[in-house]
């Protein structure tokens, strides 16, 4: 059977994924530093900081809430910028590392341009494949967004003595503080 080149090169990566010994494993994120072996290990400093992150929004807090309250603790931001973006915290709040799992594949680049993944299949995840910064119960997994492996959280919003649950996806396109 004939492949092209693009189909060959999916392949090639979809067997490093599945392998576990793709590069980007070890890709880091704020509360992570890669050992003298490569592996993912916890940055304390750091981590404290997501830790809040993850708490205030499941405790209701919004992104920008949360901006504000890390810019008077006076933390700057992994990239030394004293407030942090609403955009930063969003993809914090999405990312799946900090639960200890890495999802692989989740783009590819069509045309030149890189997309997000709509194949399930192309995707490839490795659950407990480092070191967990939050637990799984504080980061999760949307049922009807199982199949594809993109997180949602889901956020509790009380009116009067009932409560509804509403989900937030992962990226929140809001213009961050200038």
């Amino acid at each position: 059977m004939d492949t092209t080149r693009s189909e060959q090169i999916i392949a090639g990566l979809q067997k490093c994924f599945r392998s576990g010994k793709s590069p980007k494993t070890s890709t880091v994120c704020c509360g992570y530093k890669v050992d003298q072996k490569g592996k993912l290990k916890i940055y304390p400093d750091e981590a404290a900081h997501v830790i809040y992150i993850f708490e205030r929004f499941a405790a209701g807090d919004s992104l920008g809430k949360i901006s504000d309250v890390l810019f008077l603790m006076d933390i700057a931001s992994q990239t030394e910028k004293e407030i942090w973006s609403r955009e930063t915290i969003s993809k914090i709040l999405s990312n799946e590392k900090y639960a200890g799992d890495v999802v692989l594949g989740k783009t590819q680049v069509r045309d030149g341009v890189r997309v997000k993944t709509t194949d399930p299949a192309i995707k490839t995840t490795l659950r407990d494949h480092h070191p967990a910064i939050i637990s799984k119960k504080l980061f999760i997994w949307s049922p009807e967004q199982e199949e594809s492996q993109t997180p949602f959280l889901l956020k509790i919003i009380k009116k009067g003595h009932m409560g509804t649950v509403r989900t937030i996806p992962p990226k929140v396109n809001i213009r961050p503080k200038l």
